[in-house]
């Protein structure tokens, strides 16, 4: 076997489609068909059940699966540990929630930059749900996420921690007044949303109706509109051009508090890129 074919066959895996798995690997969809066809022939097993809507493993699949995710990264660490002998340098992928991105992450990624100019590092942003999965998926190398992190295959260090706040229109004098206004969020997996969802079952604000965004600017637009409210970190919203534009209103204990976690693969030995990342998110104690 080799490594070109046991990575095409696990992205296929994942993406449980042969032209979603082309897209990713960024070649064509026939290429990646004749691969997996090779692959089989070799092993004299069929790999994937052929669907009209993507593919599926079947047991033979899921027995390789495993090995293939072993064997990739047992080569990725050779490499590194042979060509990681100086500075950090090399492809550097870090999944981040969107207001970490926004607000912490700047000083902290030009400060990278100018200390390790070889390293191409890349920012994915999203729910701390789907960065876990993709972290858990080999699609980046570590993770800044919110919310309790409990798995055996993770390592999460404490990088900081968040004081929430429920921001809400600017003429909002008291969280009475936010009954009847819609809650402007993150899609599912955001633990933010998770969080004021809990809040507004817990005071009895039900049912409420929500809408969803894919950035922070988007969420604080609306709100300066008036057509609702959120939980956002206070480290988002304390720039002073944004005191007139919204009220601020402290939470109860137990709601107004949230660490985010550097979160990494804990069975596989980080390079000097990830280190020198983490060495930057992580406080020493």
């Amino acid at each position: 076997m080799e490594i070109s074919e046991l990575k095409i066959f696990l992205a296929a895996a994942r993406k449980g489609s042969i032209s979603r798995a082309a897209e990713e690997l960024h070649c064509v969809q026939s290429n990646v068909t004749a691969r997996i066809k090779q692959l089989e022939e070799r092993l004299g097993v069929t790999l994937f059940h052929r669907k009209s809507r993507g593919v599926t493993l079947t047991m033979s699949g899921h027995q390789l699966l495993d090995y293939a995710e072993r064997i990739i990264r047992l080569a990725k660490e050779a490499e590194d540990a042979i060509s990681d002998q100086n500075e950090p340098k090399g492809k550097l992928l870090i999944g981040s929630m969107e207001t970490t991105a926004a607000v912490r992450l700047p000083p902290k990624l030009a400060t990278y930059h100018r200390s390790y100019p070889q390293v191409e590092l890349n920012l994915v942003t999203g729910t701390s749900e789907e960065s876990l999965k993709r972290l858990l998926d080999y699609q980046i190398d570590g993770a800044l996420v919110s919310g309790e992190v409990v798995h055996d295959a993770l390592v999460a260090e404490k990088a900081y921690e968040e004081v929430l706040v429920l921001v809400a229109p600017p003429n909002v004098d008291s969280l009475e007044q936010i009954n009847n206004l819609k809650i402007l969020v993150f899609r599912t997996g955001c633990t933010y949303r998770a969080q004021l969802e809990a809040w507004l079952r817990k005071t009895g604000r039900r049912p409420f109706q929500t809408i969803e965004f894919g950035s922070v600017e988007g969420i604080l637009g609306c709100i300066a509109a008036g057509m609702g409210i959120s939980f956002l970190p206070h480290s988002v919203v304390e720039r002073p051009h944004f005191q007139n534009n919204y009220s601020f209103h402290a939470l109860p204990e137990g709601f107004g508090n949230m660490i985010t976690w550097f979160v990494r693969r804990r069975n596989e030995k980080p390079n000097k890129a990830l280190l020198a990342f983490r060495d930057l998110m992580v406080p020493e104690e």
